[in-house]
């Protein structure tokens, strides 16, 4: 079974039937934690849980979209209730209601976008903390490194991820005295269902090559830095966004081959404004 550093703690995830999500919780019950998952669908959620059954880990389900007033609540007490105790929460629900220029996006999808990626790891940790999360618990909440660059085509999920970023630091601010560590992890691009359209085909090898070390991530590369900055290991580590993306970010914005623009050039051209000069 390998290292067992979370022999005896319970975690809570949301967003984790699949992707990095998944990848994360099963990584946890292996090592000895109780998991919490959860999806939007109850068939997803209870699947994910009874494959990490079948891997020999303890885990449960709890569905429901946490960006709904009592799925938090609801999550925590399932933790509790069922293990007897709280001890680590992952925050890696994220959405993108809007794909494309920002002065094209909706109101409506703004609002939604940065409900469920900035406010409810707020209400998670809400809810945990009144739950009985306390000295010796973490969280991590699911960053991006698009919350450090430009992407013209995801203005909102971006500029949600960047208030996420400053909410995992006003937490750990707020919460160190409690002994309560939170920190976040912002991937670059990971081969998940979700960021597909990012990846797909010959997109996803143009990025690859633009990456230092020459590929995308895994989920289990997201899942390895989760659970470091989750167990004792980063026992004096609070407040930090670790961006796990290969070197991406070390490479900037410089050349044209950057996605997302492309896909606004042609955008462009669509609505007759011509292409646009880099």
């Amino acid at each position: 079974m390998g290292e067992r550093r979370f022999e005896g703690q319970t975690a809570i995830l949301t967003g984790s039937s699949r992707g990095i999500g998944f990848a994360t919780a099963a990584r946890l019950a292996r090592e000895g934690a109780a998991v919490v998952v959860n999806a939007r669908d109850a068939a997803e959620a209870e699947a994910a849980a009874a494959a990490i059954r079948a891997q020999g880990g303890r885990a449960i389900a709890v569905a429901g979209s946490v960006g709904d007033e009592g799925v938090a609540t609801r999550l925590a007490e399932a933790a509790v209730r069922e293990f007897g105790r709280l001890d680590l929460v992952y925050n890696g629900v994220g959405v993108n209601r809007h794909y494309g220029p920002v002065l094209a996006a909706t109101e409506a999808d703004f609002l939604r976008t940065y409900k469920l990626n900035a406010f409810a790891p707020v209400a998670v940790v809400q809810a945990a903390v009144a739950a009985g999360l306390g000295r010796g618990g973490a969280v991590v909440n699911l960053s991006a490194t698009g919350a450090r660059r430009v992407h013209p085509m995801l203005p909102a999920y971006t500029a949600s991820k960047a208030a996420l970023d400053m909410i995992t630091a006003t937490l750990a601010r707020e919460l160190g005295a409690a002994g309560i560590r939170v920190n976040g992890v912002a991937p670059g691009l990971v081969r998940t269902r979700m960021a597909a359209v990012l990846w797909e085909g010959e997109r996803g090898e143009a990025e690859a090559s633009l990456v230092p070390l020459q590929r995308l991530g895994e989920p289990e590369d997201i899942a390895a830095a989760v659970c470091f900055l989750l167990s004792d290991d980063a026992a004096w580590i609070t407040g930090v966004v670790l961006p796990v993306d290969g070197g991406r970010l070390l490479v900037g914005s410089e050349t044209k081959d950057l996605l997302g623009v492309f896909d606004l050039d042609r955008e462009r051209e669509r609505q007759g404004g011509g292409p646009s000069v880099t």
